[in-house]
């Protein structure tokens, strides 16, 4: 598999996976929300919150799991903004259950998986190398550090300067909205909307 990482992909190639990365999170939360303009407004929310705190993650985390974390917040946010508006008690408990089940927990990996799974190749080998093994399968830092001959020390700078790469790259995707870029957007659909879900927890 790492073999797909061994080389950087042309710019062509490169805008193409950008669009297609967020063509799947939007296709992903309309077919949950039923509705593209909310998903939109989720999507929206989701990439702030991780563009702005991308950074906080913590040496050891797991990008991974982490960015499924946010995605689940921001369906959490929404689902509770859409509950408030419910005049129905029984329509809100399906709103607030329908986010925590572990179905739904399973669809967030994936979809925050196969997001990484195509980005890594978008990056330069070596931080797309390091990744791979850092943020999806999961091994250690120590085997990471003695597979590639470094300390731990410098494990930590390449991991970092990888990851700033990564959420460069998500920014490209989040703006690659065919409208508007999402963080750039002026209307007021998008500037309401960013204020609904909150930091991520």
């Amino acid at each position: 598999m790492m073999d797909d990482y061994n080389r950087a992909l042309p710019s062509n190639e490169v805008h193409e996976v950008i669009v297609d990365v967020h063509q799947d999170f939007l296709h992903f939360l309309t077919r949950r929300l039923g509705c593209e303009d909310e998903a939109a407004d989720v999507l929206h929310d989701f990439y702030v919150k991780v563009l702005t705190r991308i950074g906080d993650v913590r040496e050891h985390e797991k990008l991974r799991g982490w960015m499924r974390r946010v995605l689940e917040t921001s369906l959490i946010d929404y689902y509770r903004a859409q509950g408030k508006k419910r005049q129905s008690e029984k329509e809100h408990h399906y709103l607030e259950s329908a986010s925590l089940d572990s179905d739904a927990k399973d669809d967030l990996d994936f979809i925050v998986c196969m997001c990484l799974y195509k980005l890594l190749p978008t990056l330069k080998p070596e931080y797309a190398d390091i990744l791979w093994h850092a943020e999806l399968t999961g091994e250690s830092r120590e085997s990471i550090a003695a597979r590639f001959n470094i300390s731990e020390g410098n494990l930590r700078v390449r991991l970092h300067r990888a990851r700033e790469a990564l959420r460069k790259r998500l920014e490209e995707t989040c703006q690659s909205c065919s409208i508007h870029g999402y963080l750039d957007c002026g209307c007021d659909s998008g500037a309401d909307q960013s204020n609904y879900g909150g930091a991520a927890r």
